[in-house]
């Protein structure tokens, strides 16, 4: 039996962290962008004696990442927790495919598009009493558990422009979105549709890394607090990349080089900042042109993860 999932990528403009006992309630408020490229999870289950095997492909991907292997069985062992009577694990044979179109530890959402795919194909192969935002609630728990992520299982499941209003998993956070930037289904002119999302990623930076820093954490809370209330009080993208812009400045998590991409990809397009947190510069563009080499070009996804 097989299931696939496909959970977009999903890049953070500015975040502030909200923490609490509860894991489906801890996370971040925040705004960013959902790609319609990211994470295309094949999962098949038959009888065996418990083993799990993952693999990671992709032309971005690379070798095989540690990223993958945790937060993909740390997904599936919270499964395991929950439903430790009703499903017979240590018959099952376990066989993952995740296939990646983006750069991992890059400020794309990977490790939550892994987390989402294997839960979402996981309990629908084995028919769990699960509704689709709870079992993307325990993506969102693994995530949290492993500090590699605060919201990217809300934004991928949302879609579009999401903006996180509390913190949280599907089904206990809130979140809505941006209008501005959305498909026109009246117009059949595919190419006429929606806006492109710009991106070059010049390496990686390890989320927990930054999430352990107390330090850093404050300055982000700090920073961050207001931005979400002037997002809303003026809710179009262009605002939404001011103030991501601002907010990687004032934080001082963007770095000289990323910020040189910025700069071009700022005066070409409707807006420009860093992926959160990525070596990333990310622009939202009403066109797929760019003066910068090398760098991957995708389209808004509204529609958010689904299952294929």
């Amino acid at each position: 039996m097989q299931s696939v999932v496909f959970a977009p990528s999903h890049i953070t403009g500015f975040f502030e962290i909200i923490d609490h006992p509860n894991p489906l309630i801890r996370g971040s408020r925040g705004a960013g962008v959902v790609l319609d490229q990211g994470v295309t999870t094949r999962l098949n289950i038959s009888e065996g004696s418990g083993e799990t095997i993952i693999k990671t492909s992709g032309k971005l991907s690379g070798q095989k990442h540690p990223l993958e292997d945790s937060v993909t069985y740390k997904t599936i062992d919270l499964l395991r927790q929950k439903f430790p009577k009703e499903i017979k694990w240590d018959d099952l044979k376990i066989n993952i495919q995740h296939e990646t179109q983006v750069p991992i530890e890059a400020g794309f959402g990977v490790s939550a598009g892994f987390a989402l795919g294997t839960a979402l194909a996981l309990s629908k192969l084995l028919k769990l009493p699960l509704t689709f935002n709870q079992a993307a609630a325990v993506a969102h728990h693994a995530e949290v558990e492993l500090k590699t992520g605060m919201g990217d299982v809300m934004g991928a499941v949302v879609g579009g422009f999401p903006i996180r209003l509390e913190p949280g998993a599907p089904g206990y956070g809130k979140a809505d979105k941006i209008l501005s930037g959305t498909k026109n289904n009246d117009n059949n002119n595919e190419e006429e549709n929606g806006l492109f999302v710009i991106s070059k990623s010049l390496g990686t930076i390890e989320t927990s890394s930054v999430l352990r820093d107390p330090a850093m954490t404050s300055k982000v809370n700090t920073v961050a607090h207001h931005l979400l209330g002037k997002l809303l009080s003026n809710p179009h993208v262009t605002h939404f990349m001011d103030l991501s812009l601002n907010f990687s400045q004032e934080t001082g998590l963007i770095d000289p080089e990323v910020m040189e991409i910025v700069e071009v990809l700022k005066d070409e397009t409707m807006g420009a900042s860093m992926a959160m947190l990525g070596k990333t510069a990310f622009a939202i563009s009403e066109t797929p042109d760019s003066s910068v080499e090398g760098t991957m070009v995708a389209r808004v996804d509204d529609c958010g993860c689904r299952i294929e």
